[in-house]
């Protein structure tokens, strides 16, 4: 058991930017270490199940009112007390930096505002450093320099984006990367959707295609798949099974505790499905959240059985298809409140040398409160998550819907929804491991009340909407 305390200058900011619960460390293998937090007036007390050195991460509330993740620098423990602005600041500034070293010295051109804020966050840093001695001018120092960071770590990203798609662009006009949307049924306003998209996913979940045991319907996939072909947009299927959350037909839940049938009915599922497209689906999703589970109480050992027997399932119908699945709150927050020891990547890697053959991983970023709390970062921090999975030599798809946070009220949160969804397109479109980018939620308004979707009840679009038009102008060619 471990422990490290931080006096916190400004709790208010602490509570504003999100519930003790979220707080865990990142050691330097990737492995999630929970803490179980607790606020006492200044003094934050973290225990710990392991005692390594690790980055604290937390949420945390910036000048706008916008909250994202920050780190520390990697910190051991000590009896003393750590000044927790203070650590931020220096983990946000430590970060900027590196990554500026590492893109610059590759050719990245920076600007003189890009250098002064850098130049004035260092400035501010000292100054907490050194007024370490007055808590109040020491903590402001360390939000300010935080604060300047973080707008230095914008500019930089907006400038590696913008030069790596001019370099991409210079080599063809046409990004080999496809842009999709998530569909259950064809869309009502078929023109808009094809404006956008050259790519679809046809959701097919098992309680939608197998309600009740052996009786399947298949109206509605059936009529998306024919409008896909007919409009010649690449096709993705699945998620055939979700593993994050129940949405397993009702009739299967009396064989929930037993592995066995379990994996028998989900593998005839599967190959009912897969065989029913061959030779138009080719690329299947075939299960989502089997990193971090939610369904059955499997454990991981389970649900990498479980995925080994549904892919097994899949190629056995049809060996030419191309088989992802899809890793659920790839940053790993699960790992801080689950049973769960494999991270992300760890448990991806564990199927490959088990031989389960994956032709593609995709990355859902979805900031949302359920299934599991995913937390909201910078584009610096998908970058660099790419740029981890890009380590797999797979080519990376990115499952995403904008994010929704509450306070912020129309038109500032469409406004915010489109910036978000900009600098994540362009960032992922700038890396080369990136094959397809697909947003989650195209009318459905039983989520977040219809906020993330890209279309109102009325099938009127949302800034998000003709957003990805415009990209979908500017980057794709025909």
């Amino acid at each position: 058991m471990g422990v490290m305390q931080f006096h916190v200058e400004r709790p208010d900011l602490l509570l504003a930017g999100s519930d003790l619960s979220q707080v865990d460390f990142l050691l330097y293998d990737g492995r999630v270490v929970p803490a179980k937090a607790t606020l006492n007036g200044n003094l934050l007390k973290c225990n710990r199940t392991q005692s390594d050195s690790g980055q604290l991460r937390i949420s945390w509330p910036r000048f706008d009112g916008r909250r994202q993740v920050v780190h520390t620098g990697s910190l051991r423990e000590q009896p003393g007390v750590y000044d927790l602005e203070v650590e931020l600041a220096r983990g946000q500034l430590a970060r900027l930096r590196n990554q500026h070293s590492v893109w610059t010295t590759v050719g990245l051109q920076t600007t003189p505002e890009l250098e002064s804020l850098i130049v004035e966050s260092h400035r501010a840093f000292r100054s907490a450093v050194l007024k370490a001695e007055v808590p109040e001018v020491s903590g402001a120092a360390a939000l300010l320099s935080m604060e300047l960071s973080g707008k230095a770590t914008e500019l930089l990203c907006q400038y590696y984006t913008e030069q790596r798609l001019t370099f991409r662009r210079n080599r063809t006009s046409y990004l080999p990367v496809f842009l999709g949307c998530r569909l259950q049924s064809v869309p009502e306003n078929e023109s808009l959707f094809l404006e956008a998209f050259n790519a679809v996913q046809v959701s097919s979940p098992w309680s939608m295609l197998e309600p009740n045991d052996g009786a399947y319907e298949w109206d509605k996939t059936d009529a998306l798949v024919e409008w896909a072909q007919k409009n010649r947009l690449f096709i993705v299927g699945g998620p055939l099974v979700d593993l994050s959350v129940d949405h397993m037909p009702s009739w299967l839940k009396s064989w929930s505790g037993d592995l066995t049938n379990l994996q028998s009915f989900t593998a005839d599922f599967v190959e009912t499905v897969v065989g029913r497209y061959v030779g138009r689906i080719r690329h299947w999703e075939v299960v989502t959240g089997a990193n971090c589970g939610g369904v059955g109480d499997l454990n991981e050992e389970q649900r990498i059985n479980l995925v080994a027997r549904v892919v097994e399932a899949a190629r056995q119908v049809d060996e030419h298809v191309h088989i992802s699945i899809r890793v659920a709150q790839p940053w790993g927050e699960y790992l801080g409140r689950t049973s769960n020891r494999l991270p992300p990547y760890q448990m991806v890697e564990t199927l490959r040398r088990c031989g389960v053959p994956l032709a593609e991983i995709n990355l859902e970023v979805k900031v949302a409160d359920s299934p599991g709390k995913t937390l909201c970062r910078d584009s610096l921090s998908l970058s660099q998550l790419l740029d981890y999975w890009s380590l797999a030599q797979l080519p990376i798809n990115v499952m995403l819907t904008v994010p929704y946070q509450p306070g912020f009220e129309d038109p500032e949160l469409d406004a915010y929804q489109a910036e978000w969804l900009s600098q994540t397109l362009l960032m992922c479109l700038s890396k080369e491991r990136v094959v397809g980018a697909y947003y989650m939620n195209w009318s459905d308004q039983t989520i977040d009340g219809g906020l993330t979707a890209l279309v109102g009840p009325d099938c009127t679009p949302r800034p998000t909407m003709n957003l990805l038009k415009r990209l979908r102008e500017a980057y794709w060619a025909g």
